[in-house]
């Protein structure tokens, strides 16, 4: 099942696909992105101040007392009181922790953008202020900040037994079984430490997390449960040694994605602060909201309430045209119904966790190993594997055999593949995307396969100069590309979905380099 030749039905894919695709992303280009635009509900907000609670202290270990206090935005009735329940029901409740960006007392309220664009669309959101341990640099303080995050939790929903005076009916607009975190920064990892204590007690419904560039002071591993979204700018200055990669990378969850973008920075994801070791982001700080007011709201939604954009959108889908042509994202994504063909979580001789076997191809060079390291320019918590190929060597192809005589596919609607270019890799044309081939075998031998770049791409790595990117090298990310069943079947109508034998991945031009990793069939 293995051949080092390039398939004349690759060409047939391509072109048949062309048309098509072309006509969907223009169609997707002018639809515009409803997570840009506010939702349906006025918004209010309330500056509440519960008083002081206890935590920890981050060097002693002994009793640390800080105060408790933040801003709330809630959905209105547009007079400025809370919409009651019986207009609309109660709504779900999200709580953000921000990041360390000095001493406060108002960095709670750099978030106010997307605090705000949340209620609109119809989720409570509550920014508390993490500055009351912002002195501690090291340590962190991160388990304090999953503490207060948890307290302010605890707090907002017995409104009625806390000092100060909500506006009338806010306790009863929200719905204490519906409950999202998010965080930036140190913010971010005080959500992953929440979640984690949330998941030892059980206490609370908390069915979405999302970050925007946490750090990784403590190496925490998500929680299998709650489905997780994080973001990342490659021009990131202030968390710039790949902390959000290893934290996505680590977690258990069933369900996450995670968004690369070209040119995004640390502080441009707040409203006002600036850092002048980090520079000037790429792109306008006006695009970094739009980001996480798509990404994350959209995300939160559909978690929370049911009608945002589904995961796989976050995937590349033509939904996020309007953002997607204005600046390069590359995605990461995992779904829970999947079926894992290759994890390359062992060594090439020994059974896949699919129970599987793997079959080594034509690569002239071909290693399987960690992708933890900074001489080859990873920074994931990760096994992979690296194939090259070089000018009159020819290319190569990779195959894995499906478990048992044949293996039926047809529960999953697209094959997915995380790819990438090694950063600094010589066989590898600079600025220029690489691509390969993926096809699909039966029991019958026949096949269909398809170009890869008509449905993602294995872009050359974001590259930065100047500051803070000396410290560290090049970031090789991993990008996720999905291939929608149907297009196999459309190319090949004898192509048995539910017979298949072979999965495999073929190199197209006559050198290069590519890392990959997750082959999965997936929906």
């Amino acid at each position: 099942m293995i051949s080092s030749s390039t398939p004349s039905h690759w060409l047939r894919g391509a072109l048949a696909c062309a048309a098509l695709l072309l006509t969907q992303s223009s169609a997707a280009a002018q639809a515009p992105l409803p997570e840009l635009q506010p939702g349906p509900y006025p918004v209010a907000s309330w500056d509440w101040d519960f008083g002081n609670m206890t935590t920890t202290h981050p060097s002693t270990g002994g009793a640390l007392s800080v105060g408790n206090f933040g801003r709330l935005f809630y959905p209105t009735d547009g007079s400025g009181g809370p919409l009651p329940p019986a207009a609309a029901g109660a709504f779900p409740l999200v709580v953000f922790g921000h990041g360390r960006f000095g001493t406060g007392p108002d960095n709670h309220l750099e978030a106010g953008y997307l605090m705000e664009h949340l209620a609109s669309w119809g989720i409570v959101a509550t920014s508390v202020s993490l500055d009351v341990v912002g002195q501690f640099g090291f340590p962190a303080a991160i388990p304090q900040r999953g503490d207060i995050i948890l307290e302010t939790l605890a707090r907002t929903l017995n409104l009625g037994g806390q000092p100060g005076t909500p506006p009338a009916g806010l306790a009863a607009a929200i719905d204490g079984t519906r409950i999202g975190l998010a965080g930036h920064s140190r913010g971010g990892e005080g959500v992953a430490d929440a979640l984690l204590k949330n998941q030892a007690s059980g206490t609370y419904p908390i069915l979405a997390a999302t970050t925007i560039a946490p750090t990784d002071f403590e190496g925490y591993t998500l929680p299998a449960d709650v489905p997780y979204l994080g973001l990342y700018g490659s021009k990131d200055g202030d968390v710039n040694n790949g902390w959000p990669i290893y934290l996505h990378d680590r977690g258990d969850t069933e369900e996450k994605v995670f968004e690369y973008i070209k040119g995004a920075n640390h502080f441009w994801f707040t409203e006002t602060i600036t850092y002048s070791g980090e520079g000037s982001a790429d792109i306008a700080r006006s695009l970094h909201h739009d980001i996480a007011k798509a990404y994350m709201v959209g995300f939160l939604r559909q978690k929370l309430i049911g009608n945002g954009l589904e995961t796989s959108v976050f995937s590349d889908g033509p939904e996020l045209a309007s953002l997607t042509s204005q600046v390069d994202i590359h995605p990461m994504y995992r779904n829970p119904m999947r079926f894992v063909i290759d994890d390359f979580e062992t060594n090439f001789s020994t059974a896949l966790s699919s129970s599987g076997e793997s079959v080594v191809g034509t690569f002239p060079r071909l290693r399987e190993g960690s992708m933890d390291a900074t001489s080859f320019t990873f920074y994931h918590k990760t096994r992979g594997s690296l194939a090259g190929w070089s000018t009159g060597s020819g290319g190569g192809t990779y195959a894995a055999d499906l478990p048992g005589a044949t293996y039926d596919a047809t529960p999953y609607t697209h094959v997915s593949l995380k790819l990438a270019q090694r950063h600094g890799a010589g066989a590898n044309t600079p600025n220029v995307d690489q691509k390969v081939g993926v096809t699909l075998t039966d029991a019958d031998g026949d096949s269909a396969g398809l170009n890869q770049a008509d449905y993602g791409r294995i872009p050359w790595p974001p590259t930065h100069s100047g500051g803070l990117f000396q410290n560290f090298p090049k970031k090789t990310v991993l990008r996720t590309t999905r291939i929608s069943l149907s297009e196999f079947t459309a190319l090949n109508p004898a192509l048995d979905l539910d017979r298949l034998t072979t999965v495999s991945w073929t190199a197209i031009k006559p050198k290069g380099e590519i890392e990959f990793d997750d082959v999965e069939f997936t929906r």
